[in-house]
């Protein structure tokens, strides 16, 4: 009886060994994890890049509608419109500038950049607490110094380019926009201009793909559309408050 017991006892002992020696993951089995891993994770990133991707487009439209009121608040309480890159050499264009905003944002036509236009937006009175960052704009380029641009990559041009008719001017379009024939095709697809009217533009998705510090013109006339594919080339447009598509 003994000796049956002891048998047992041996048997149990042996066959917990032989398990705990199985319990661990063979070559083929970790191959077999991974590579759950690597589809898993192949659908799963895209997704989670999209998604960001359609966050950053909500933000700009959320920033733009903001500078929008902004601007409509100025225009009431001022009774003038922001001085932009082709205005900002006019004899009433300094005059704005220096007279009713403060001169926020006179920093001399040779280095004015994007957020030296918007900047009278933000001060004496707040109707922006301060001037957005466009997601989609380039990293600065530290080594990229040109002043009165809107190069792609330079410091103070990481915001909205903001452009208009202004009352005062004898003349307008759509300025910032790379050629005269792209300007000829956004009047032709969005209407003309009209004193008093104004655009505002940000980079779409693939900005940085079209784009380099080298160019002048880093607008366009193609406006953003997301049905002809998230990451498809065109600029987020904004005329009047009003998005094109």
């Amino acid at each position: 009886m003994e000796q049956q017991v002891d048998g047992s006892i041996s048997d149990i002992i042996r066959g917990r060994f032989y398990l705990m020696k199985r319990s661990g993951f063979t070559l083929i089995e970790l191959l077999i994890v991974v590579a759950i891993i690597g589809i898993l994770a192949a659908i799963a990133v895209p997704n989670f890049l999209n998604a960001q991707t359609r966050a950053k487009v909500a933000r700009q439209y959320a920033d733009m509608k903001g500078t929008v009121t902004g601007i409509e608040s100025l225009k009431v309480d001022k009774g003038v419109m922001l001085v932009d890159f082709w205005d900002d050499d006019t004899t009433w264009g300094i005059e704005r500038m220096e007279k009713i905003f403060a001169n926020v944002g006179n920093v001399g036509e040779a280095n004015r950049r994007m957020v030296h236009v918007l900047a009278p937006l933000t001060t004496p009175v707040a109707y922006l607490s301060k001037v957005p960052t466009d997601p989609f704009a380039a990293k600065i380029n530290p080594n990229e110094t040109s002043g009165h641009s809107e190069r792609f990559g330079v410091w103070g041009n990481d915001t909205y380019l903001y452009v208009d008719w202004d009352l005062m001017s004898s003349s307008g379009g759509y300025g910032g926009i790379n050629s005269a024939a792209n300007a000829a095709i956004a009047n032709q697809w969005h209407g003309n201009m009209r004193r008093g009217d104004y655009v505002l533009f940000g980079f779409g998705p693939a900005a940085a793909q079209f784009y380099s510090s080298s160019s002048m013109g880093v607008r366009s006339w193609i406006p953003y559309n997301a049905s002809n594919g998230l990451l498809s080339m065109g600029d987020i447009m904004m005329k009047n408050g009003t998005v094109f598509q």
